[in-house]
Protein backbone atom coordinates (compact mmCIF):
# COMPACT_ATOMS: atom_id res chain seq x y z
CA UNK A 1 0.00 0.00 0.00
CA UNK A 2 1.01 3.58 -0.81
CA UNK A 3 1.83 5.83 2.04
CA UNK A 4 -0.58 8.11 1.29
CA UNK A 5 -2.93 5.55 1.27
CA UNK A 6 -2.13 4.17 4.26
CA UNK A 7 -2.14 7.14 6.17
CA UNK A 8 -5.99 8.15 4.32
CA UNK A 9 -6.56 4.60 5.45
CA UNK A 10 -5.63 5.45 9.59
CA UNK A 11 -7.61 8.59 9.14
CA UNK A 12 -10.56 6.74 7.80
CA UNK A 13 -10.20 4.84 10.58
CA UNK A 14 -9.65 7.50 13.24
CA UNK A 15 -12.25 9.40 12.49
CA UNK A 16 -14.73 6.45 12.12
CA UNK A 17 -13.77 5.70 15.92
CA UNK A 18 -14.61 9.12 17.06
CA UNK A 19 -18.35 8.98 14.59
CA UNK A 20 -19.17 5.26 15.82
CA UNK A 21 -18.07 5.99 19.51
CA UNK A 22 -20.62 9.29 20.18
CA UNK A 23 -23.24 7.79 17.43
CA UNK A 24 -22.84 4.31 17.43
CA UNK A 25 -23.85 2.46 14.17
CA UNK A 26 -26.01 5.61 13.40
CA UNK A 27 -22.94 7.43 12.38
CA UNK A 28 -22.85 8.49 8.64
CA UNK A 29 -20.08 7.27 6.17
CA UNK A 30 -20.05 11.01 4.71
CA UNK A 31 -19.54 12.26 7.88
CA UNK A 32 -16.86 10.08 8.92
CA UNK A 33 -15.12 11.03 5.47
CA UNK A 34 -15.13 14.86 6.45
CA UNK A 35 -13.96 13.88 9.74
CA UNK A 36 -11.22 12.29 7.87
CA UNK A 37 -10.46 14.88 5.41
CA UNK A 38 -10.83 12.97 2.97
CA UNK A 39 -13.83 12.09 -0.20
CA UNK A 40 -16.62 9.30 0.26
CA UNK A 41 -14.75 7.48 -2.31
CA UNK A 42 -11.65 6.95 -0.29
CA UNK A 43 -14.02 5.83 2.46
CA UNK A 44 -15.28 2.90 0.44
CA UNK A 45 -12.20 2.13 -1.21
CA UNK A 46 -10.42 0.96 1.58
CA UNK A 47 -13.82 -0.39 2.94
CA UNK A 48 -16.50 -1.42 0.41
CA UNK A 49 -18.96 -1.74 2.76
CA UNK A 50 -20.21 0.47 6.11
CA UNK A 51 -20.06 -3.14 7.45
CA UNK A 52 -16.22 -3.86 6.58
CA UNK A 53 -15.64 -0.28 8.23
CA UNK A 54 -17.52 -0.81 11.58
CA UNK A 55 -15.88 -4.52 11.46
CA UNK A 56 -12.18 -2.97 11.37
CA UNK A 57 -13.19 -0.50 13.85
CA UNK A 58 -14.81 -2.75 16.17
CA UNK A 59 -11.52 -4.87 16.37
CA UNK A 60 -9.69 -2.08 16.65
CA UNK A 61 -12.15 -1.43 20.11
CA UNK A 62 -11.45 -5.28 20.83
CA UNK A 63 -8.07 -5.36 21.33
CA UNK A 64 -8.10 -4.04 24.81
CA UNK A 65 -10.32 -7.83 25.85
CA UNK A 66 -7.24 -10.05 25.87
CA UNK A 67 -5.43 -7.74 28.58
CA UNK A 68 -9.54 -7.35 30.48
CA UNK A 69 -9.60 -10.62 30.46
CA UNK A 70 -5.77 -11.86 31.11
CA UNK A 71 -5.95 -9.11 34.21
CA UNK A 72 -9.22 -11.09 35.06
CA UNK A 73 -7.70 -14.56 35.25
CA UNK A 74 -4.48 -13.09 37.11
CA UNK A 75 -6.27 -11.51 39.87
CA UNK A 76 -6.25 -12.51 43.68
CA UNK A 77 -9.41 -14.31 43.55
CA UNK A 78 -11.87 -15.36 40.99
CA UNK A 79 -14.21 -13.11 42.16
CA UNK A 80 -12.24 -10.02 41.99
CA UNK A 81 -11.10 -11.15 38.41
CA UNK A 82 -15.13 -11.68 37.40
CA UNK A 83 -15.89 -8.28 38.67
CA UNK A 84 -13.17 -6.55 37.08
CA UNK A 85 -13.96 -8.14 33.80
CA UNK A 86 -18.06 -6.87 34.11
CA UNK A 87 -16.82 -3.38 35.53
CA UNK A 88 -14.02 -3.40 32.36
CA UNK A 89 -16.40 -4.44 29.72
CA UNK A 90 -19.06 -2.29 30.64
CA UNK A 91 -16.74 1.00 31.09
CA UNK A 92 -15.29 0.12 27.62
CA UNK A 93 -18.81 -0.07 26.18
CA UNK A 94 -19.67 2.95 28.00
CA UNK A 95 -16.65 4.81 26.63
CA UNK A 96 -17.13 3.49 23.14
CA UNK A 97 -20.63 3.10 21.54
CA UNK A 98 -19.68 1.21 18.90
CA UNK A 99 -18.74 -1.81 20.79
CA UNK A 100 -22.14 -0.93 22.82
CA UNK A 101 -24.10 -0.85 19.26
CA UNK A 102 -22.29 -4.08 18.39
CA UNK A 103 -23.12 -6.16 21.11
CA UNK A 104 -26.55 -4.98 21.83
CA UNK A 105 -27.68 -4.85 18.56
CA UNK A 106 -31.10 -7.29 17.10
CA UNK A 107 -29.59 -6.90 13.73
CA UNK A 108 -27.62 -9.97 12.19
CA UNK A 109 -24.32 -8.55 10.92
CA UNK A 110 -20.71 -10.07 10.97
CA UNK A 111 -19.55 -7.52 13.53
CA UNK A 112 -21.99 -7.76 15.78
CA UNK A 113 -21.94 -11.56 15.92
CA UNK A 114 -18.25 -11.51 16.30
CA UNK A 115 -18.38 -9.01 19.09
CA UNK A 116 -20.72 -11.68 20.76
CA UNK A 117 -18.56 -14.53 20.20
CA UNK A 118 -15.40 -12.47 21.59
CA UNK A 119 -17.35 -12.10 25.04
CA UNK A 120 -18.80 -15.28 25.16
CA UNK A 121 -14.57 -16.55 24.94
CA UNK A 122 -13.60 -14.06 27.40
CA UNK A 123 -16.26 -15.37 29.78
CA UNK A 124 -15.75 -18.80 29.78
CA UNK A 125 -12.35 -19.06 31.31
CA UNK A 126 -13.58 -16.25 34.20
CA UNK A 127 -16.49 -18.62 34.97
CA UNK A 128 -14.66 -21.93 35.17
CA UNK A 129 -12.85 -20.18 37.80
CA UNK A 130 -15.38 -18.77 40.30
CA UNK A 131 -17.18 -21.92 39.18
CA UNK A 132 -13.74 -23.68 40.68
CA UNK A 133 -13.61 -20.57 43.44
CA UNK A 134 -16.86 -21.34 44.73
CA UNK A 135 -17.80 -17.53 44.68
CA UNK A 136 -19.77 -17.95 41.49
CA UNK A 137 -23.87 -19.57 41.66
CA UNK A 138 -23.24 -22.94 40.39
CA UNK A 139 -25.97 -22.57 37.74
CA UNK A 140 -24.60 -19.48 36.11
CA UNK A 141 -23.23 -19.93 32.87
CA UNK A 142 -20.83 -17.51 30.46
CA UNK A 143 -24.27 -17.70 28.73
CA UNK A 144 -25.75 -15.98 31.01
CA UNK A 145 -23.40 -13.36 32.24
CA UNK A 146 -22.96 -12.34 28.53
CA UNK A 147 -26.35 -11.68 28.51
CA UNK A 148 -26.75 -9.38 31.81
CA UNK A 149 -23.49 -7.51 30.02
CA UNK A 150 -25.88 -7.15 27.06
CA UNK A 151 -28.70 -6.12 29.46
CA UNK A 152 -26.39 -3.45 31.25
CA UNK A 153 -25.28 -2.05 28.17
CA UNK A 154 -28.94 -1.21 27.38
CA UNK A 155 -28.77 0.78 30.82
CA UNK A 156 -25.43 2.43 29.20
CA UNK A 157 -27.63 3.72 26.49
CA UNK A 158 -30.38 4.77 28.36
CA UNK A 159 -28.65 5.92 31.46
CA UNK A 160 -24.74 5.88 31.56
CA UNK A 161 -24.15 7.32 34.82
CA UNK A 162 -26.25 4.44 36.22
CA UNK A 163 -24.84 1.00 35.20
CA UNK A 164 -22.13 0.93 38.03
CA UNK A 165 -24.98 0.91 40.30
CA UNK A 166 -26.89 -1.47 38.57
CA UNK A 167 -23.52 -3.58 38.13
CA UNK A 168 -23.63 -3.85 42.18
CA UNK A 169 -27.35 -5.63 42.28
CA UNK A 170 -26.40 -7.87 39.51
CA UNK A 171 -23.13 -8.95 41.31
CA UNK A 172 -25.42 -9.55 44.14
CA UNK A 173 -27.39 -12.30 42.69
CA UNK A 174 -24.32 -13.99 41.04
CA UNK A 175 -22.55 -14.39 43.98
CA UNK A 176 -22.34 -17.78 45.86
CA UNK A 177 -23.61 -17.59 49.20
Amino acid sequence: MRKDAARNRELVLAAAAKEFDQRGMDAEIRDIAKAAGVGVGTVYRHFPTKEELVGAVLAKELEEWPGIVERALGAETAWAGLTGFLEQTLASMARHKAVLDGLTSAEASASADACREHLADALEPIVRRAHAEGSLRAEVTGEDLGLQILALGRIVQLEPAAWRRQLGFVLDGLRAR
